[in-house]
């Protein structure tokens, strides 16, 4: 039951794709992911991984699914993980999970690694999680207690890199971002972020699904995907009990509402018991594209046309870094250089490439890849896809993130 359930929310097929040979002139793969990673799926359902400290076990958790431990397995680039029947590929934040031959594209929320931002100004409070997930505190006018909230964030390119918060009753909060220390809000308001993180504590309204487990509870708000354990004491019992004299199995996530928050080992805590409903279920979530930066791009399409490699693998690969720097593989050469995004829109500047001798058909795609990055202006971000333009806003190319 457990394969079948998974196997029914893997709705992007995709092909298997072949292993890059380590001798291939391209960006060295980023390392195995650490801790716990959220994952966002276009057309399918987000999941959790939690990596152990030695990169040896990956363990997959989706609400109303058991875990599912993956091993570690022996990777041509990238990493893998596999119990014979799923499947665990990737590349730095993309990953593809495949279960019977039908795979789902993924790519990593948040900054994985990274430790948590708060920003402050004009009475708003934010904390930008690493996993992709927000809280917020903003003080109002004539109100006693402030405006609590979460949900998720994303970074999306919108004239320049753009802060996107997707919180309570559909809300959505865009911030303009200006280095890494500051946020402009779309009314002009400044966010300066701060020395030390304000984890948001306060009392939320939590909706999301719930199931028991022999060493805890375990909570999936619905705002943010991501499922947490659930602390003792409280009004836990209450929702423990509501649980066990309402679910059919074990291992069933039921919807259920509380007033609760989160302690210092970010365990959810249950202060009041609302209900549950054996029949409920979360929103879909809004889909969230793969992030710009410390992405690995390969080329899809250039200048309208789809080049065709006899061997796929020295197709053009590109990957941006967080400070103005990018990486490239032509198919042949490697190349770097810098970048600029700003409210003025994306440009390339081509550094130094490495002058290997290439085959005429390689030579021809290495020329038009080297002249479509210098006339790109602009970029748009949807789903897994990336598309750069010119200043008339031709599409110069197009990349996929990759995934395997």
């Amino acid at each position: 039951m457990k394969r079948l359930s998974l196997l029914l929310l893997l709705l992007a097929a995709a092909p298997a794709a072949a292993q890059v040979s380590p001798s291939d002139p391209r960006p060295a793969p980023l390392p195995v992911p650490q801790g716990d990673v959220m994952y966002s799926c276009p057309g399918g359902m987000d999941f959790a991984s939690s990596f152990s400290r030695d990169g040896e076990l990956a363990t997959l958790r989706m609400p109303g699914q058991p875990d599912i431990e993956l091993s570690r397995v022996p990777s041509g680039s990238g990493f893998a993980y596999s119990d014979s029947y799923y499947e665990l590929r990737g590349r730095g934040r993309e990953v593809t999970l495949t279960a019977a031959g039908r795979s789902m594209r993924c790519h990593a929320a948040g900054r994985p690694g990274e430790p948590p931002r708060t920003y402050a100004g004009g009475g708003l409070t934010v904390t930008l999680f690493p996993d992709g997930t927000f809280r917020l505190r903003e003080k109002r006018d004539g109100a006693a207690e402030p405006l609590l909230d979460l949900g998720e964030w994303a970074q999306e390119v919108e004239g320049g890199v753009r802060l996107v918060l997707r919180g309570g009753t559909g809300s959505r909060r865009s911030f303009r971002e200006t280095g890494v220390d500051k946020l402009i809000a779309e009314n002009g308001t400044e966010l300066l972020q701060a020395a030390a993180t304000d984890p948001i504590d306060g009392r939320f309204k939590l909706i999301g699904m719930y199931r028991d487990a022999q060493d805890g509870g375990l909570f999936a708000p619905c705002l943010v995907g991501r499922i947490y354990g659930v602390a003792p004491g409280g009004a836990e019992p209450d929702l423990e009990k509501a649980w066990v004299d309402a679910t059919p199995s074990r291992e069933t996530f039921l919807y259920a509402e509380i007033i609760g928050g989160f302690d210092g080992n970010n365990s959810v805590t249950v202060d009041r018991f609302l209900g549950l409903k054996r029949n409920g279920a979360c929103p879909a979530l809004a889909a969230r594209g793969s992030a710009l930066r410390d992405t690995e791009w390969r080329l899809v399409e250039l200048d309208g046309e789809r080049p065709a490699f006899d061997d796929w693998r020295r197709r053009p690969l590109m990957r941006l870094d967080d400070l103005g720097k990018f990486t490239a593989s032509t198919g042949c050469n490697t190349l770097e250089g810098e970048y600029v995004l700003d409210p003025a829109g994306l440009r390339f500047t081509p550094g130094p490439m490495t002058l290997m001798a290439c085959a005429p058909a390689e030579t021809a795609i290495e020329k038009s890849f080297v002249a479509a990055l210098g006339s790109v202006r602009t970029a748009q971000v949807s789903g897994t896809t990336l598309d750069l333009n010119d200043e008339t806003g031709k599409r110069r190319m197009r990349l996929e993130a990759r995934g395997r």
